[in-house]
C-alpha cells in the first residue's frame, strides 16, 4: 500500500495563495508523490478553500479555477466524510478542542494511517508525531467550550458505534 499524506486547508491555501511557505509545501508534496505516495483530502477541503478564497480574499471564480491548477500536479484523492469518519472527527474535535472541520483532517490521517501536512499549530499539536510541520503558525481558531467529557458521550453510544463498525466491515 502506498504511503499517504493528508493535506489540510491551511497548507492548500498557502499553495494556492503563493504564501511564503508554498515552495516548501510543494517540494514536500512533489517528493512524496515522486516516491509513489498518495495525497488525500477529506471532501470538505474543497469547500473550505473555496469559502476562504471567495469570502476572505474575494477571489473571482476564474482566479480560483486558475489557482486550483497548482494542486493538479499532486493527483489529490478526495475521500467522502462518512458517518464513521465524522464520528472519529467529532471525538478528535472534543478531545483536542479543534473545529470539527480541522478534526476531520486528523481523523482521516488516523483512519488511513497517513501523515498530516498542516500549517495550523493547534492541529499540529493534536496530530503529534504524524504531523508534518512546515513553516510558522498560520491560523488559529478560538477553542469551542465543550460541556462534557468526550469519553462519557462515547460510552453512551457504544452500541450505535459498534453497529456502524459492522456496517463498514461488511462493505
Amino acid at each position: 500500500m502506498s504511503e499517504r499524506i493528508v493535506v489540510d486547508a491551511s497548507a492548500g491555501l498557502a499553495i494556492l495563495r503563493d504564501e511564503p511557505e508554498a515552495p516548501r509545501l510543494q517540494a514536500a508534496l512533489r517528493t512524496h508523490v515522486g516516491e509513489s505516495g498518495l495525497v488525500v483530502v477529506p471532501s470538505h477541503f474543497w469547500l473550505e478553500i473555496g469559502n476562504v478564497l471567495v469570502r476572505r480574499y474575494r477571489y473571482d471564480p476564474r482566479t480560483i479555477i486558475e489557482r486550483l491548477r497548482l494542486l493538479s500536479e499532486f493527483n489529490i484523492d478526495t475521500v467522502e466524510v462518512d458517518r464513521q469518519l465524522f464520528l472519529l472527527a467529532l471525538d478528535r474535535a472534543m478531545r483536542f478542542s479543534l473545529s470539527v472541520y480541522d478534526a476531520a483532517y486528523l481523523a482521516l490521517a488516523e483512519a488511513q494511517t497517513a501523515r498530516l501536512l498542516t500549517l495550523d499549530a493547534d492541529l499540529r499539536a493534536a496530530a503529534g508525531p504524524i504531523a508534518i510541520w512546515i513553516g510558522p503558525h498560520r491560523l488559529a481558531e478560538e477553542a469551542a467550550p465543550y460541556a462534557s467529557d468526550p469519553s462519557e458521550v462515547w460510552a453512551e453510544y457504544g452500541g450505535y458505534l459498534a453497529e456502524l463498525r459492522r456496517e463498514a466491515l461488511a462493505t
